[in-house]
């Protein structure tokens, strides 16, 4: 019995295989819709794949992504530069060597740097200058704060020094001024002066001429009125100033009174009587001739420049100090030991060592590097200065001359010989008149960043205005724009997954008040939020990456609400089938329900709308970095390789091997997602065909 069974079966599977062979060569090869071969292709998973990649624009889509991610990922691996690594050149041109300009303002130099002087003196040096010779004077008696007195002295041509020391008083012209208030019917008599400021028996006197109702009187040599004040009983003393000189010590006689009226009408700061010298000190109480005693000079101020004839040496403010209050006298003068003498030739005053080298050159010139530092010679700071003297007196606003400096290599430093010496170049030196300067300039190698560099073997796309690598920062670029893509993405599907999954299978309230949060996320103004954002940044000063990662999340947060509404539909759809009720007749939890069985048949939608977003995301990052709202330099993002070269419309043009290739780079990803989008589905929804 067993053995006709296996007969049987042998027999019907040998005539469904002679069957099938008839059926396939009738339909030349073939398969029916009911031939039962056809279930081994009928797998969800592989009819997708087989649809998707019978579609060509969607190969060709996923042909780009994988050349791009391969181009932002691997690539710079491989690479020789970084993304913010910027780029020198060495080039010959014309640039700022060195400024000049004629000193006009006086310099102070501290003879003494142990002579504590106030500060208001110091700062007062040019003022008692200008006044001095406003008022043509060769001397002048100042004071500082606290009464002290100072003494300026011309010494010469461009050259005052300020002395301190002591001022005997030896007469004084009083000027009018409040002397106090006189109380009518006491007599008494309110002043700030001391007793010793004032006559013997003054208030007595002021009450005696009150009472009589002579309202003036004199008093040494002082004429005195008695005014109304403030009240019927307050009366003000006040001086009207001295006819005469009140001598402070022994009278010096009526013709030491003319002298001094004399010297005061002069406006002079000082006057000779008796083979003294006495100054005119002037304030607001009135003016006294001071007998002047020992002083010591502490300031010396002038408008010569000390030009070293050893390049690069500098002088002390005591050195310079000690020659110049000696410049006028003998020309000698000794500092730190070692004695000096200033002589006079046909190139100005030089100062030489006792051992009769030259040490320096006074000159009213300032010639040095355009930097500000002194290191030209002597020779060459002389031959600029003819130069400018025959500008001026020629009126000419630009002139040039030859003149051998040094010679710089290519990577612009100091060109040596084989003996270590400096090797040097005859050079020719513009000079360039600009208001009260001028400026040199020659050509020399300079040490410059390679901004805008043209395509080369070394730079496939060039540099940009930073000198950066161009095709390294598009590489580097590629990574943000791809990385922003997908975090956010998957940020919007996290939340549209997680509150539309609530809403679909709850219903009720918790859709009704999850669906009014979409509705309020869909009313957000996007981009004037992203703006506001973009200047709280600023303000805030985040650095590149912290600012893209607070974009991303807020891009993500706001484009949430789409993924939602998608995910609620589906599953209000779904929830109602067989399936579904089985599981919650059998008691499945409802996140395992929700997890588990809902959102997986919703995933082929939710993953051709991430692939159509993606998209769209990368757009939306290249234009805020474009607008400057999004990611800042140096780190790298398409948007802002092409914001750098948009400050004007000749940029766009002469820069376009910039702008082009970077520009490409987001078309095509975005043309890739969406034909990857559109073969996902084309394979998901084959019905999309029809």
């Amino acid at each position: 019995m067993s053995n006709n069974i296996r007969n049987s079966n042998s027999l019907n599977e040998e005539l469904k295989r002679r069957e099938a062979r008839e059926h396939k060569e009738e339909n030349n090869g073939r398969i029916s819709l009911d031939d039962t071969q056809r279930v081994k292709v009928l797998s969800p998973g592989r009819l997708v794949a087989k649809r998707f990649f019978r579609n060509k624009l969607a190969i060709v889509g996923l042909a780009i992504l994988i050349i791009m991610f391969l181009f932002a990922f691997v690539a710079p691996l491989f690479y020789p530069y970084g993304q913010t690594e910027v780029f020198y050149k060495y080039e010959e041109m014309l640039i700022n060597y060195g400024i000049a300009n004629e000193r006009t303002e006086y310099v102070s130099h501290i003879l003494d740097e142990s002579v504590e002087i106030p500060r208001n003196v110091k700062n007062m040096m040019t003022s008692y200058i200008a006044t001095m010779q406003k008022d043509n004077l060769s001397e002048l008696s100042v004071f500082d704060n606290d009464g002290n007195p100072y003494v300026v002295n011309k010494l010469g041509d461009g050259v005052y020094c300020l002395s301190v020391g002591e001022m005997e008083t030896v007469a004084e012209l009083p000027s009018a001024r409040l002397i106090g208030q006189l109380n009518k019917i006491t007599g008494e008599l309110t002043t700030s002066l001391s007793e010793e400021e004032l006559p013997e028996g003054f208030a007595e006197k002021c009450a005696a001429s009150l009472k009589s109702g002579t309202m003036s009187f004199k008093m040494d040599g002082v004429n005195y009125v008695i005014e109304q004040g403030a009240t019927k009983v307050a009366f003000n003393v006040s001086s009207t100033g001295g006819d005469s000189l009140i001598f402070t010590g022994k009278d010096l006689g009526a013709e030491f009174a003319a002298a001094f009226k004399t010297a005061n009408d002069a406006q002079a700061a000082s006057f000779m009587f008796g083979g003294k010298q006495y100054s005119l000190l002037r304030s607001d109480e009135g003016i006294r001739a001071a007998l002047k005693g020992d002083t010591d000079p502490v300031i010396v101020a002038s408008y010569f420049v000390f030009d070293a004839v050893e390049a690069g040496a500098s002088f002390s403010d005591e050195f310079v100090a000690e020659a110049l209050l000696n410049l006028y006298e003998d020309g000698k003068f000794e500092e730190n030991g070692v004695s000096y003498k200033i002589t006079e030739d046909e190139d100005g005053y030089v100062i030489r060592s006792a051992a009769g080298d030259d040490v320096a050159m006074l000159s009213t010139f300032v010639v040095r590097r355009y930097d500000g530092t002194d290191t030209l010679s002597i020779e060459f700071k002389q031959t600029v200065q003819d130069v400018i003297t025959d500008m001026l007196d020629s009126n000419l606003y630009e002139s040039e001359f030859n003149f051998v400096i040094p010679e710089l290599d290519e990577t612009g430093a100091y060109l040596y010989n084989e003996a270590g010496e400096l090797v040097y170049g005859e050079k020719t030196i513009t000079v360039e008149r600009k208001l009260d300067s001028f400026v040199l300039r020659c050509n020399q190698t300079t040490y410059l960043i390679d901004i805008y560099a043209e395509p080369s073997a070394e730079h496939p796309f060039g540099t940009d205005a930073d000198g950066m690598d161009i095709l390294a920062r598009m590489m580097y670029g590629g990574r943000v724009s791809l990385m922003v893509g997908f975090v956010v993405v998957f940020l919007e599907c996290f939340l549209g997954i997680i509150m539309g999954g609530l809403a679909g299978f709850f219903g009720g309230c918790v859709d009704t008040l999850i669906m009014r949060l979409v509705d309020i996320f869909y009313c957000i103004p996007t981009y004037p939020i992203l703006i506001i954002l973009g200047a709280t940044f600023d303000a805030m000063r985040l650095g590149s990456y912290q600012r893209l990662i607070w974009m991303m999340a807020v891009l993500g947060i706001l484009g949430w609400a789409g993924i939602a509404r998608l995910v609620r539909g589906q599953i209000l759809s779904l929830r109602e089938q067989e399936f579904m009720i089985a599981q919650e007749a059998t008691g499945v939890r409802i996140s395992r329900r929700i997890f588990k069985h809902l959102i997986p048949n919703v995933m082929p939608q939710l993953i051709v709308s991430a692939t159509m977003g993606l998209g769209s995301v990368i757009i939306t990052e290249s234009t805020l970095s474009f607008l400057g709202l999004g990611v800042k330099r140096p780190l790298a993002t398409w948007g802002t390789m092409i914001n750098a070269i948009t400050s004007s419309n000749e940029n766009l043009v002469r820069y376009a091997y910039i702008w082009i290739p970077v520009g490409l780079l987001i078309c095509l990803t975005v043309i890739a997602f969406n034909f990857v989008g559109d073969g996902l589905r084309d394979a998901f929804d084959p019905k999309m065909k029809q």
